[in-house]
């Protein structure tokens, strides 16, 4: 585990945010920021979570 990359934290933290705007967006019922916070969780949450565990996408 790499828990002293700050890239993995920062990536992490951008997708905690990502989630809220998909919260905020479902309840106003608007899908095109729904979709974009979905793909940013999912993309941002990816590289995090590698980041963290293997300190980059593993080769």
């Amino acid at each position: 585990m790499h828990l002293y990359e700050p890239f993995g934290w920062i990536s992490l933290i951008i997708a905690l945010v990502a989630i809220w705007g998909m919260a905020r967006s479902f309840k106003k019922r608007q899908f095109f920021p729904l979709a974009f916070a979905a793909v940013t969780v999912l993309v941002f949450g990816f590289f995090g979570v590698a980041t963290l565990i293997y300190g980059g996408i593993p080769g």
